[in-house]
């Protein structure tokens, strides 16, 4: 298996890890705080971070980003499609609790987990708009598989190696 370079994550956030972190920042600004606390310094600080991630991959893309969704939902597992846009950035959005952007090998991919399960994206670049809606119909009817898609996109990958140099 490739091995996986993560973009973002909150997916395995152990909160304990940062603690000495909280408390050294607590101290410095003469705050008091308790533990609950903690949690919700350590999801705003993520959340610094993910905005960070979104200015540094700024950057346009030759084409137009598709995402590829197979969507755990309370009844099973559906596709889906989404346009994404023209900015590599744009693919740092998802509305679960706990999310994970990454590279593998080839791909640009997200795991996103909320109450109901696991929605797994695959972002890759169609050559317009054009082209990335009728894809995204496509896939919307049943009439296009994840392989298909890939053989008819190209991966985002590069764009995003570029920026952090792998």
């Amino acid at each position: 298996m490739a091995k996986e370079r993560i973009i973002w994550s909150n997916l395995n956030v152990e909160y304990d890890d940062w603690k000495d972190d909280f408390h050294e920042y607590l101290d410095v600004n003469g705050y008091e705080a308790d533990e609950k606390d903690l949690y919700e310094w350590v999801d705003e600080t993520l959340s610094y971070y993910l905005d960070d991630e979104r200015a540094n991959l700024n950057k346009d893309v030759d084409g137009c980003i598709v995402a590829f969704a197979s969507l755990g939902l309370w009844n099973g597992r559906v596709n889906g499609a989404k346009v994404v846009g023209d900015n590599v950035k744009n693919i740092l959005r998802c509305n679960g609790d706990y999310v994970k952007w990454y590279c593998d090998t080839y791909n640009v991919r997200c795991v996103d987990v909320h109450h109901d399960g696991r929605n797994h994206y695959l972002y890759r670049v169609a050559k317009d708009r054009e082209q990335a809606e009728r894809l995204v119909d496509k896939i919307a009817y049943g009439g296009m598989t994840e392989e298909q898609f890939r053989k008819a996109t190209r991966s985002l990958r590069p764009y995003v190696a570029k920026v952090y140099g792998f």
